[in-house]
């Protein structure tokens, strides 16, 4: 009888969890769509547990939306994580969240997993570029025909804004 109340109180809990808008979940189409709008874009991949994320979040980031011209560049943010209410809020306290979507990946969320995910999502958007995936953020610059531009932006503001002049 335990048992079955844990049981029933776990399938609770997970029901429970913060469903995503299907609409925020990035694949192959969704991109088209989102960089086929401007000239380039800038793809940010993260997750939460990275504390280099965390900081471009905070600051980076929204001081390069701030500064580049909006009529030729965008910024793509994707999270790789599983945890959506944490990835809304750290969205939401950047002031970045018009173009914030998921990667749907399998496993947990943490580890070689989302690593597989980045690397099955980037080859099979971009499978003529070997961009690097050895570590999170993965930050790249693509143009409107998914030609990959910058195979790795740097994580500083200073030195983005020096690629993109």
């Amino acid at each position: 009888m335990r048992c079955l109340f844990v049981v029933t109180l776990l399938l609770l809990l997970f029901s429970c969890s913060h469903p995503v808008d299907k609409k925020r979940i990035i694949d192959s189409k969704k991109l088209d769509e989102i960089i086929s709008k401007k000239d380039k874009t800038l793809v940010y991949i993260w997750t939460t547990w990275c504390s280099g994320c965390r900081k471009s979040l905070e600051k980076t980031l929204p001081k390069l939306i701030q500064d580049i011209n909006e009529e030729e560049y965008q910024l793509l943010l994707i999270a790789v994580s599983k945890n959506r209410a944490e990835v809304d809020s750290l969205v939401e306290a950047s002031g970045l969240n018009n173009n914030s979507f998921f990667l749907d990946f399998i496993g947990p969320d943490k580890g070689k997993f989302q690593s597989i995910g980045i690397r099955q999502f980037l080859k099979s958007n971009f499978p003529n570029e070997k961009i690097y995936t050895g570590g999170i953020p993965v930050f790249v610059l693509v143009s409107r025909d998914k030609e990959v531009l910058v195979k790795k932006l740097p994580h500083t503001y200073d030195g983005v804004m020096e690629i993109l002049k």
